[in-house]
């Protein structure tokens, strides 16, 4: 007797999807905001190199710079990044020459925006890959760091996503900086 008021409660399903629903949509909600974030850090790396590259091809293309012009293009170059922020995207751009006994390398000239630029000097060729040892060789080394700030950065902190590119100047055998 104590079961016939309450039998027919557990026959009824018309609250079911609605439970269902409401089970899932925290679930459903957290996917989509993981996606969302997951393609605007792919997008955001993707700009980065883009950033590099654009930096050291348009530098490879010129016998000879100013300062001024440099930072312009590295200025211009930074712009690739939008819509997201470009104040904490750093670049560099180094020539680089290989000497004679391949051991050796030397920085002749290097520029940056939001880093420091490398020391000119002699460097024990050690510091660069060995493919790039290639004795009396010029290279326009590409080098950017750029720091995602995502929407979850109070789970996961902020991703700095990096990248580098070696050129050989394409007009001349080596570019002046003046």
């Amino acid at each position: 007797m104590i079961r016939a008021p309450f039998s027919s409660l557990l026959d009824d399903h018309r609250g079911t999807a609605l439970i269902e629903f409401a089970i899932l949509l925290p679930v459903l909600l957290i996917l989509f905001l993981g996606v969302y974030q997951l393609s605007d850090a792919i997008m955001a790396k993707r700009k980065t190199t883009i950033m590099t590259r654009a930096a050291g091809d348009m530098t490879s293309q010129y016998r000879g710079l100013t300062t001024g012009e440099l930072d312009s293009l590295l200025d211009a170059s930074t712009k690739i990044l939008m819509p997201y922020s470009a104040a904490s995207a750093k670049l560099r751009v180094t020539q680089i020459t290989v000497e004679s006994s391949g051991t050796v390398f030397r920085v002749d000239w290097s520029r940056s925006r939001n880093a420091s630029a490398l020391a000119t000097g002699r460097y024990y060729a050690t510091a660069i890959p060995a493919a790039y040892r290639q004795p009396n060789t010029v290279y326009i080394y590409t080098q950017s760091a750029y720091t995602y700030d995502n929407a979850l950065s109070s789970f996961f902190g902020p991703i700095t996503f990096s990248d580098d590119l070696w050129l050989l100047p394409r007009r001349s055998s080596t570019i002046t900086l003046s």
